[in-house]
């Protein structure tokens, strides 16, 4: 088996020699050793978008993009990496096709982490969620190869998932650990008082 490291190193090595500049090609060793070591198949993934190859696929480069087949994963990833802190970002769009999807995932942790916002992607086959807390959510289907007439939204905070009323009654029992104020409790050195240590 191989390490992470030779993994990372392979996998940029090989980027370059297929035409991606040095600073992409590292990115793209990072997010195929975030992948391997998750268990996710980053290696026989990235294999498959080599053998299409780097020259039939398609550059993420602007929102309003009118070619959208063929994505490719790495730009498409860096590009919502790097964009998505801006606020006209924030929102929905609509994609005609992205190769090898898995790829997008360690870039999309990153920007939801960096930038503090929530992307889910939607097809009629497969869903995908991810948090700025690291944690995504495949709701439907498995990682397809390709992926079609897709959606991928920008949210800048969080939904709610919790109803009024189970907040209401946690805040209640968060009330019993008051302490009622009198110059009893003061004196024996209940509440902070006028310095607080924590």
């Amino acid at each position: 088996m191989q390490s992470l490291y030779e993994i990372e190193t392979t996998i940029k090595r090989v980027s370059k020699s297929q035409g991606l500049s040095w600073g992409i090609s590292e990115e793209a060793g990072k997010a195929i050793r975030s992948l391997e070591q998750s268990n996710l198949n980053g290696l026989e993934s990235f294999k498959r978008l080599i053998d299409y190859g780097f020259n039939n696929l398609t550059k993420l480069l602007q929102t309003n993009q009118t070619n959208t087949q063929n994505l490719c994963p790495i730009h498409f990833g860096l590009f919502f990496y790097d964009q998505s802190h801006k606020k006209e970002i924030h929102k929905t769009f609509n994609f005609y096709e992205l190769r090898e999807p898995l790829i997008i995932i360690p870039f999309i942790l990153k920007a939801a982490k960096r930038n503090l916002v929530y992307f889910k992607l939607n097809s009629k086959d497969f869903s995908l969620s991810i948090t700025p807390g690291n944690i995504f959510s495949l709701t439907k289907g498995e990682i397809p190869q390709s992926l079609s007439d897709f959606t991928l939204s920008v949210i800048p905070q969080r939904e709610v998932n919790y109803s009024e009323k189970t907040w209401d009654e946690l805040y209640q029992l968060s009330l019993d650990t008051f302490v009622d104020e009198s110059e009893e409790k003061k004196l024996s050195g209940a509440g902070a008082g006028l310095t607080d240590n924590d």
